[in-house]
């Protein structure tokens, strides 16, 4: 059915939903949007593997539930509504079901039933069975049961800002574990780029701002710049997170280039970028 067709029928089949709450009503209201939802399916079975008819079955309980929380009052288009409902049906069951890599489900199959296997010893007051007789009781080698296990526990989505380890290292986040790509900077006599940052006034600027600069800042800048040292290796050093670390280093070097280019304007000319950088409050 052409979408200005169940378009235009929506309002009435609405209306009188709302008014009797009758299931056939809104049975019927589903089966005139089906198109609707056909096409999210569609867009969505681009980045998935999943079956188009599980994506039109899981978009159908998403359209139900918008058609039920609808409020023709408010004057908005079902078509519209639906949608978020529709897609976040679909989302929902691929991020709690659907594995996010692609893996053997073999091993998948294996790993839920050795953990249902030691649940029952457990039940029955009987000592769990370690990994090798774990893999004789499975009736698989224990190679097998390792890599099951491996792929289980990669299969598990932590959160960068989630924290590792215990006590005082209960502060370190999974990010802070992450190096700094170590590409030369554009000042750098290694960088192949050029920078306005290399002509002798801009330099002779550098120095006598930089030797103003606070010690821990001036430290900051210098081992970044000249030393390559990683986010991690500065905070280290300074006693900061490596994401404070960055943060710091990328609000003094828009602070020192805006300073620069209100200077040295010819040289500097992307002043709207530079000031919207320098809104970050720099420590001290």
């Amino acid at each position: 059915m052409p979408d200005a067709t169940y378009a235009s029928l929506n309002p009435t089949l609405l209306g009188r939903y709302h008014r009797s709450a009758d299931q056939h009503e809104r049975n019927r209201l589903v089966e005139l949007n089906l198109p609707l939802v056909r096409k999210v399916a569609d867009r969505q079975s681009r980045s998935t593997n999943l079956p188009f008819d599980d994506l039109l079955q899981l978009g159908c309980l998403g359209l139900i539930k918008a058609i039920e929380s609808f409020d023709p009052g408010k004057g908005a288009a079902l078509s519209s509504y639906a949608v978020p409902y529709i897609r976040g049906a679909m989302q929902h069951h691929l991020r709690d079901q659907h594995p996010p890599l692609r893996c053997s489900r073999l091993l998948r199959d294996l790993y839920r039933r050795g953990q249902t296997l030691q649940q029952q010893r457990l039940h029955q007051q009987l000592p769990a069975l370690d990994a090798k007789a774990l893999a004789a009781a499975l009736g698989c080698p224990a190679e097998r049961w390792h890599e099951a296990c491996a792929l289980h526990w990669a299969l598990q989505l932590r959160s960068l800002d989630a924290p590792v380890g215990h006590g005082e290292e209960s502060a370190l986040a999974l990010v802070d574990l992450l190096e700094a790509p170590q590409s030369p900077h554009p000042c750098r006599p290694d960088s192949p780029a050029e920078s306005p940052c290399c002509e002798l006034e801009p330099q002779h600027w550098l120095r006598l701002r930089l030797g103003r600069l606070d010690p821990d800042l001036r430290q900051l800048l210098e081992g970044r710049v000249l030393a390559g040292a990683s986010w991690r290796e500065l905070g280290e050093a300074l006693g900061l997170k490596a994401r404070v670390a960055q943060k710091r280093f990328e609000a003094l070097v828009a602070q020192l280039r805006l300073e620069l280019g209100a200077e040295l304007g010819e040289l500097f000319s992307c002043q709207d970028e530079l000031e919207s950088a320098a809104g970050r409050i720099l420590p001290g």
